[in-house]
């Protein structure tokens, strides 16, 4: 079982279930905690050039092997330069049209990103959340999260606590539950790395919000 399971407000959650969270992190733990798009596990990056524990635990929570990177979840639309590099104009105007949201840009990772948890690619996907969970989370830690959505890979992203897998919420250090009907689907992927930008996935954001955002009609992948 989770060392701590932790109700917490979606809206306004206590700081001390907060700090109880960030401590865990900081100790490379993984936390399950409610995103705005769905629940999700996440943990650290390391400044190191290897996959630190957290993320190798990560990999184990959705049972494939090491491979393409998992996203970060970061604080403000600052990040976006922060941790990406050579940032397209469209991918501007996604993160002033949708973050904080339910979009995650991929963009090519800049040097702060470890290669270790960057794309083989050399890209990273990028997302600011509109969850006061995780907008806590952030600012107490003073650092992104890499992150994935709390399910094993192939099956449905959790929307309410209740959904979570047992073996997840067994497996984290720390987990924070906001309960139902708080989480509203999976996040849009839009990837800005190179040429035009184009969808990688569907979710939160419709096409449709996209094109209006840019001014014309991205292909979907």
């Amino acid at each position: 079982m989770a060392h701590d399971i932790l109700a917490v407000d979606f809206g306004d959650p206590d700081p001390s279930a907060i700090r109880t969270a960030a401590r865990a992190l900081e100790s490379d733990g993984v936390a399950l905690f409610p995103c705005d798009t769905v629940y999700t596990v996440g943990t650290l990056p390391d400044e190191v050039e290897h996959v630190p524990a957290g993320v190798e635990r990560l990999f184990s929570f959705k049972r494939r092997g090491g491979g393409p990177s998992f996203p970060w979840l970061v604080a403000s639309p600052d990040m976006l330069d922060t941790f990406g590099a050579d940032v397209s104009d469209e991918a501007r105007r996604l993160v002033e049209a949708f973050w904080p949201g339910g979009l995650s840009v991929v963009v090519r990772a800049s040097r702060l990103v470890p290669r270790a948890l960057a794309h083989p690619d050399g890209t990273i996907s990028l997302r600011m959340s509109a969850s006061p969970v995780v907008a806590a989370l952030l600012a107490e830690l003073g650092r992104p999260m890499v992150t994935t959505g709390a399910n094993v890979h192939g099956t449905l992203s959790p929307l309410a606590f209740g959904d979570v897998a047992p073996e997840i919420v067994e497996a984290v250090d720390v987990a924070l539950d906001a309960g139902e009907h708080v989480c509203r689907g999976r996040a849009t992927i839009i990837d800005c790395s190179r040429g035009p930008a184009r969808i990688m996935r569907a979710g939160v954001v419709s096409p449709e919000e996209i094109d209006e955002a840019l001014g014309y009609r991205m292909p979907v992948v």
